[in-house]
């Protein structure tokens, strides 16, 4: 006999014996035929490597583009929506020199020179940041220019200017007579509303020796007090909101009173910040593309390794049950399923069953055999024990119950 030709690699099955020299159907010199699955695994191969390389173009293109800029609101190198390079931008060809800061000692050291810092989340500072902020402003006689600070935060830096309101609308506002040069060239300014970056527009109440411009309401839109500035709406900077109406004057010459700014970006990483660093935040900045990458990698794993090889083998296993949970499972399905003509036929059934054992009617399986012998010991009536122990309906399952009842008591008296 000789050997067995070897298993085809696409589709495994049992070795085929032959005899007498002749080789196994399907075999040419020894060498197995493909099996009937080798076609179409050879299709999916070259879309698997399509999809892997795919995925892997996208995820270097998204990492190279990423690496560009850092998107977010108001960043300055940011050409989204939400970003400020457009203001940056100009500001840099009308020779004003920007610098972007992420730390608060960076922006402090700007304040103590006497230059011009924007804030642009003043509300997302901690009270360390915001009393050294101050301090700085005061022994520096530098300039604050906040984008749309709560509460907490003008009450470290300023008492006279103070929020009183919101625009939740698109509106457009226009300066009072009394602006001066608090307007900044501008004749009409347009907020978004509820829409704007930071929600809506701010209205702010002054005070004392500040003073409000581009009013609505009870409170205006730009506020100054004592070398700061309070802008009520960040879309005034933005890419998208910059070229509304005249908001883009009202940037530029806001920002270019120095030919110096420091763009002043809140930062977790930041040492005086109350949040610290997260884990996360440790990561390079590839990290991100290069999981999604991994991710995608993985699924595509899945999907083309996760067919089935084969039907599921069922093997019998010995299984014991006590017999009190057979007989409350079989009696809970039937009372699901309101099965009480089945429940009572069961009932009648073991009935009769323990009644002619007792009575030596072993095997009598005739009910009017039973009938005839339990009607000597028993006060029962033959129709009274055929209307208990024969096939009579039961309409509830209060009958049911009396039924089991009914047999209990005859079986206990059979037992006197």
């Amino acid at each position: 006999m000789s050997p067995a030709p070897p298993p085809s690699i696409a589709a495994p099955s049992a070795p085929a014996p032959t005899t007498g020299g002749t080789t196994a159907p399907g075999t040419t010199g020894g060498t197995a035929a493909p099996g009937p699955d080798a076609p179409a695994a050879e299709r999916r191969r070259p879309w698997l490597v399509i999809l892997v390389t795919l995925a892997v173009l996208a995820a270097v293109l998204a990492s190279v583009a990423r690496g560009f800029y850092r998107d977010g609101p108001l960043e300055p190198d940011a050409p989204t929506a939400q970003g400020s390079k457009a203001v940056v931008q100009v500001l840099e060809d009308l020779d004003v020199e920007v610098d972007v800061d992420r730390h608060t000692t960076d922006a402090t050291e700007t304040l103590h020179g006497g230059g011009t810092v924007l804030v642009t989340a003043p509300s997302s500072l901690s009270a360390q940041q915001l009393t050294t902020l101050a301090d700085a402003r005061e022994a520096g006689d530098g300039r604050l220019v906040l984008v749309e600070p709560d509460f907490v935060s003008l009450s470290y830096l300023t008492s006279d200017i103070a929020p009183a309101g919101s625009l939740r609308t698109p509106t457009d506002l226009s300066p009072g007579p009394d602006c001066g040069d608090l307007a900044h060239g501008a004749r009409t300014l347009h907020v978004p509303g509820a829409d704007g970056l930071y929600g809506p527009s701010t209205l702010y109440r002054t005070s004392g020796p500040a003073q409000g411009c581009f009013g609505s309401g009870e409170g205006s839109l730009i506020a100054a007090s004592d070398g700061i500035l309070v802008l009520g709406s960040a879309d005034l900077l933005t890419n998208e909101g910059v070229a509304a109406a005249d908001n883009s004057a009202l940037a530029l010459n806001a920002l270019d009173s120095t030919g110096e700014l420091t763009w002043y970006v809140p930062s977790p990483s930041d040492p005086m910040s109350t949040s610290g660093q997260t884990i996360l935040g440790y990561l390079p900045s590839w990290a991100g593309p290069l999981a999604l990458w991994l991710l995608a990698v993985a699924a595509i794993a899945l999907i083309a390794l996760g067919r089935r090889f084969g039907p599921v083998v069922v093997e019998p296993l010995p299984v014991t049950v006590r017999p009190q949970e057979l007989v409350l499972g079989r009696a809970r399905m039937l009372q699901q399923s309101g099965s009480r003509d089945a429940a009572a036929a069961s009932l009648r059934s073991a009935s009769a069953t323990r009644l002619a054992d007792r009575l030596g009617l072993r095997r009598e399986s005739d009910l009017e055999g039973l009938l005839a012998a339990l009607v000597p010991h028993v006060d029962h009536s033959p129709e009274q024990l055929r209307e208990l122990l024969g096939p009579t309906p039961v309409t509830s399952d209060q009958d049911l119950v009396h039924l089991a009842q009914d047999l209990d008591r005859l079986e206990k008296e059979i037992d006197r």
